[in-house]
C-alpha cells in the first residue's frame, strides 16, 4: 500500500467517525491514547468542532428561525437535522436545503417553524441566483402588435413561489427589524408569495391566484395569447388581456424577466 493510499484512507475514515462516532468507532484504533488525553477525548474534540460548525452554518442560513425558536430548541434541531442528513456537500452553504422537510417531521405541533425555514431559504436561493439582464419595458416598444401574440419571455432564475399559512412575514419583519414580533396566527386558506432579486436584493410580496397562474404558464413559455386564454377561466376575454398585460408590466417594473422571444422570428 503507497502512503498516498494509506492516508487516504485514513481521511476516509476519519470523516466516517466524524459524521457517525459510532459506525467510525474502529478509527479509534489510529489515534494515540496519550495518558494526559487519551484517544477519545482528542476525537471528541474534533467531533464536536465538526458540528458546531456545521450549527454555525445553519444559524447563518435561517437566522429569523433560531430567533423565533430560541437557542437551545435551535440547536435541538440543527443536531437532529445533522444526524438525520449527514452532509454531501462540498459548499456548506446548501446543506440546509432539507430544514423544511425536518421540521414537518420534528416539530410537527408548530408548523410555522417549517414555514419560517422555507421562506428564510427562498431568500437566501434569491440572493445567491444568477445574474442575467434585465427587460425593460420600452424594450418592448419596438415589438409589432401582431407579434404580441405570439410573445413570450426569459424570467430571472431568482423567482419563485411558496405558500405559507401562518403569518410568517409579519415575524420575519419584525425579528429583522428587532421588533417584538406578533402573535401567531394563521389564515383560513394559504397565501402565494411571490420571491425574487431586484438590485441584488432578494425581494417579495404576496400574489393573487390569478396572478400564480399567469405567472407560472409564462414561466413555462407560454406565449402572451395562450396566457390571456388561461385567465378566461376566471375573468371575461376582454379583461383577461387586460389583467395580463397588468401582470406583465409589474413583472417588467419589477425586474423579473430577462428577455422576449417571438415566435418563429
Amino acid at each position: 500500500m503507497t502512503t498516498a493510499t494509506h492516508l487516504a484512507q485514513l481521511q476516509s475514515a476519519f470523516q466516517s467517525y466524524l459524521i457517525d462516532s459510532e459506525k467510525g468507532a474502529a478509527f479509534t484504533a489510529n489515534v494515540v491514547n496519550d495518558p494526559k488525553v487519551g484517544a477519545e477525548k482528542r476525537l471528541s474534540i474534533y467531533f464536536d468542532a465538526y458540528r458546531y460548525r456545521i450549527i454555525e452554518a445553519l444559524a447563518a442560513a435561517y437566522p429569523k428561525l433560531k430567533l423565533l425558536v430560541g437557542d437551545d430548541l435551535f440547536e435541538q434541531i440543527a443536531r437532529t437535522y445533522i444526524a438525520d442528513h449527514p452532509s454531501t456537500y462540498q459548499n456548506i452553504r446548501w446543506y440546509g436545503s432539507h430544514m423544511r422537510s425536518h421540521l414537518l417531521g420534528f416539530l410537527p405541533e408548530h408548523p410555522i417553524a417549517a414555514e419560517m425555514a422555507a421562506f428564510e431559504w427562498a431568500i437566501s436561493l434569491a440572493f445567491d441566483a444568477e445574474d442575467v439582464p434585465e427587460l425593460k419595458l420600452q424594450d418592448l416598444v419596438e415589438v409589432p402588435p401582431q407579434d404580441w401574440v405570439g410573445l413570450s419571455f426569459t424570467f430571472q432564475p431568482a423567482i419563485q413561489v411558496i405558500r405559507l399559512r401562518w403569518n410568517v412575514i409579519p415575524i420575519w419583519n419584525a425579528l429583522n427589524m428587532e421588533e417584538t414580533p406578533p402573535a401567531l396566527e394563521q389564515d383560513s386558506c394559504y397565501t402565494s408569495w411571490l420571491i425574487w432579486r431586484k438590485d441584488l436584493n432578494p425581494q417579495f410580496r404576496s400574489m393573487s391566484e390569478m396572478e400564480v397562474i399567469a405567472l407560472n404558464m409564462a414561466k413555462s413559455a407560454a406565449t402572451f395569447a395562450e396566457v390571456c386564454t388561461s385567465l378566461e377561466g376566471e375573468v371575461s376575454g376582454e379583461k383577461a388581456m387586460a389583467t395580463a398585460a397588468q401582470f406583465l408590466a409589474g413583472w417588467l417594473e419589477e425586474g423579473m424577466i430577462s428577455k422576449s422571444i417571438v415566435a418563429n422570428a
